[in-house]
């Protein structure tokens, strides 16, 4: 029973993650806690669905990803993803998803604004640091999606754009994240099976439904959908 209630959890989130491009990951760990698996367990299971349930994204929208832009994120959390597991036990972890929480909460508020800054959205730098934050919080608080949302979101991108670039981006980064992980010693050497691969299949699932809704959403809902779940996520995150 445990299993098929972790696997519905994971399901439900892959589902709102497929629709909007991002969130799976804070849906899906409240649940599973409860349930009582630890951290390093969700984290694991977390950066493995988010990736596996990319791949059909990317395969289907891989015109509308933007290389460049993919790369600026990629570039900046490859060192942020290794900063955040090597320093993930010497900051306590309630300062850190209160603090990350807070910020991103921010950042949600800012998209929901009239205007953002340059209507092309943040230059090389601000991708760059974004993909850096995000690795950081990917390893350590497993919340590397929102602060490349908010971004992404803030370059005016077509929802389908948005989403593909996004699934490209977590393919990228979920790898650097799962092999720092395994270098440092994160991964769980044991409860992965059968678990693991029942709740990918989940995600996959979950995340294929979820992609057919958002393309029935329009761009300017679709706007406002993901600053809302920007604002959820950092206020969730610092309040756990």
């Amino acid at each position: 029973m445990e299993l098929v209630l972790a696997a519905l959890a994971v399901a439900a989130s892959s589902l709102v993650g497929g629709a909007t491009g991002f969130a799976t990951s804070l849906l899906s760990t409240p649940g599973l806690l409860l349930l009582g698996y630890d951290v390093p367990f969700v984290v694991t299971v977390n950066l493995a669905a988010t990736l596996v349930s990319r791949i059909l994204v990317v395969c289907r929208s891989w015109r509308a990803i933007e290389p460049k832009r993919v790369g600026l994120l990629v570039a900046g959390s490859a060192p942020g993803a290794v900063l955040g597991a090597v320093t993930v036990g010497a900051i306590p972890v309630h300062v850190l998803r209160i603090f990350a929480g807070v910020v991103v909460a921010l950042l949600g508020f800012l998209l929901l604004l009239p205007t953002l800054g340059d209507p092309a959205g943040p230059g090389r730098a601000g991708h760059v640091a974004t993909g850096l934050a995000s690795g950081y919080l990917a390893t350590s608080v497993s919340l590397n999606g929102p602060p490349v949302a908010a971004l992404l979101s803030a370059a005016n991108l077509p929802v389908r754009a948005f989403i593909a670039n996004l699934a490209c981006y977590f393919i990228c980064t979920n790898l650097i994240s799962l092999t720092t992980l395994g270098v440092t010693g994160g991964i769980p050497r044991h409860g992965l099976l059968p678990v693991l691969p029942v709740l990918l299949v989940a995600a996959i699932v979950g995340n294929q439904f979820g992609t057919a809704v958002s393309s029935r959403v329009p761009r300017k809902v679709f706007k406002y959908v993901v600053a809302g779940l920007v604002v959820v996520s950092g206020v969730v995150t610092a309040l756990s």
